[in-house]
């Protein structure tokens, strides 16, 4: 997994792997290719976190 592109995030570092605040209302945009190339575009709801671990990037659903 890559991430490409992310608008209106925040970024922080914890034990858990790397993670992402969206901070734009209504939502923040985030790009990510897979390993077999393929492109996906998310939105994710103003102050969700998505976690990056190993790669994987893991929509939480939690508020910050």
């Amino acid at each position: 997994m890559e991430l490409i592109q992310c608008t209106h995030w925040m970024q922080g570092i914890s034990e858990r792997g790397v993670s992402y605040k969206a901070t734009h209302d209504p939502y923040s945009k985030m790009l990510i290719e897979s390993s077999n190339e393929t492109k996906k575009l998310f939105h994710v709801p103003k102050d969700k976190i998505v976690l990056v671990l190993d790669s994987v990037a893991h929509f939480t659903g939690e508020e910050a």
